[in-house]
């Protein structure tokens, strides 16, 4: 196999793993979760808070569910009902 092509399929496995890799991440509650803690029904709230979560793991890594909680009511206090 020429170099160029090895190089270049080396990039795409490299591309997909690092896409997979993000695809793997989850926030450390979900959906269900969520809605027990906040006492909320399905709706798009709910894809916001997730969305929260998940921002909270990028940056931080994994929390574990007990702070996750924390500060998910944490910010649902501040944020509050818009």
């Amino acid at each position: 196999m020429p170099d160029a092509a090895y190089d270049d399929l080396e990039a795409r496995i490299a591309v997909l793993r690092e896409a997979e890799e993000l695809a793997s991440i989850r926030p450390d509650l979900d959906g269900a979760q969520i809605m027990a803690e906040l006492v909320m029904k399905p709706g798009p709230v709910v894809g916001e808070t997730y969305r929260f979560l998940l921002d909270l793991r990028m940056e931080r890594g994994p929390l574990g569910e007990k702070p996750a909680r924390q500060a998910l009511r944490s910010w649902w206090a501040v944020r509050g009902e818009r």
